[in-house]
């Protein structure tokens, strides 16, 4: 009896489950999927939809690779800046092959890691932001702590075998969702197929012809899957991305960004099997469409105002909120009618375009439901800019200041000194 106790203890304590902030819609409808673990959120607000085990531990696999590129475009500030290969990458798995000697841009590298999910790609990329890829793994660590992935650990850029490398299918789903806010990747994991010919230049060398195409088969394959009693293509119009990813633990992964109707949803999809992970991925996705929808709040049209600013050169500063404010909803359901929204100007000159120049805080009934930047539509400059903008200037102005504070102290520890000797000699004649 003590026997089975103990491995009944050790079998609990082996399905981990992190604890974490799913909640909102997601009601854990029997959906039928063969998925263990996967999540389903609205864009917009990031709110789960639906979820299934979304905080148990699940290893990654190459979904990695998009929280990899994520950190590298936020990291680098020119994407066509040649990197090159200093020695022949080390890993196993997909690669595009790379050979010491060679030169890609990171832009090049980075849509060889996500189209073709390039395990050679990711460690160099990794090397080229943080030096080491151990070093850049904690970066992944720190980045994905800071959007709300309190239960992953990262080991590698790649996301192959590593007891060490574990996430949830809510945190992919997060990642997934924060990596999509950048055009370039939006771009990158929609594109079908890429080439990049030989090539031999100062800053683009290529010593063969690559050819890789999309693994995501939600973009081109015409295979088919039984889909509700139906026989059809795999390809799904409205799925625009994003990455997939195998190993043996962690099994078929799919991180998938679809648009319908205006309103974008992501599902995350782990430990699947075979074509399943198509299937789950689809039944989340049409199940968050046939259910949801978003409404705008505050659109940023409508808070687009301009403000008369006295001496400044261009008279008046346009701004407008820094983006839609929408809200998502059960179909059936309609929002508040007491939405409100305060504007909140706070600047200081000179002003560039894009500039934060203040907040627009969003109420529903009293309470504040949101805070949207206000950004410069132009710039704003002084017409007394030539003050502050000419260090010479600058300068001169500070030691003239200097200077006016030294006299003024001087004439006050004189006027002092004189009061004192007054004091003094009116004392003394006092005494007499």
């Amino acid at each position: 009896m003590k026997k089975f106790l103990s491995f009944l203890l050790v079998f609990i304590l082996s399905i981990t489950t992190f604890s974490g902030p799913i909640s909102a819609f997601a009601d854990n409808k029997d959906l039928s999927i063969s998925s263990p673990n996967s999540v389903v959120l609205d864009y917009e607000t990031g709110k789960v939809l639906y979820e299934k085990n979304g905080n148990k531990k699940i290893y990654p696999a190459s979904t990695t690779k998009i929280w990899t590129a994520y950190l590298v475009i936020k990291n680098v500030k020119n994407l066509d800046d040649p990197v090159e290969i200093h020695k022949d990458p080390s890993v196993d798995g997909s690669s595009m092959y790379l050979e010491k000697g060679e030169i890609f841009t990171v832009r090049e590298l980075l849509q060889g890691l996500l189209i073709h999910s390039s395990n050679d790609a990711a460690e160099v990329l990794a090397e080229y932001v943080s030096k080491s890829t151990k070093t850049f793994a904690d970066l992944m660590n720190k980045e994905a702590k800071a959007i709300g992935a309190k239960n992953t650990h990262f080991n590698n850029p790649h996301g192959l075998p590593d007891k060490e490398h574990y996430t949830t299918a809510y945190d992919m789903a997060l990642m997934a969702r924060e990596a999509m806010s950048n055009e370039l990747i939006r771009e990158i994991v929609s594109t079908k197929s890429i080439t990049f010919e030989m090539n031999d230049t100062p800053t683009s060398k290529r010593f063969i012809k690559r050819t890789f195409f999309n693994t995501n088969k939600f973009l081109t394959s015409t295979e088919k899957i039984q889909y509700k009693g139906k026989s059809v293509d795999i390809k799904y119009d409205i799925v625009d991305g994003i990455k997939t990813g195998y190993t043996d633990d962690a099994g078929r992964c799919l991180l998938s960004s679809a648009v319908k109707n205006g309103m974008r949803v992501i599902s995350a999809v782990f430990k699947d099997f075979g074509t399943d992970v198509y299937v789950d991925s689809r039944t989340l996705i049409d199940y968050a469409f046939d259910n949801y929808y978003n409404q705008t709040i505050i659109n940023k049209s409508d808070y687009t105002r301009s403000k008369r600013v006295l001496f400044t050169k261009e008279k008046e500063l346009l701004y407008e909120p820094e983006f839609n404010y929408k809200i998502v909803l059960e179909k059936g359901s309609k929002a508040s009618e007491n939405y409100t929204a305060k504007v909140n100007l706070d600047y200081n000159l000179p002003v560039k375009k894009g500039d934060k120049v203040g907040t627009l805080d969003v109420y529903n009934e009293k309470t504040l439901e949101k805070t949207i930047n206000l950004v410069a539509k132009n710039n704003l400059n002084s017409v007394f800019g030539f003050i502050t903008e000419n260090t010479i200037v600058k300068y001169s102005l500070k030691v003239a200041l200097a200077l006016i504070t030294l006299f003024i102290i001087f004439i006050i520890s004189r006027i002092i000194k004189k009061r004192q000797i007054r004091k003094r000699k009116s004392n003394t004649f006092r005494r007499k």
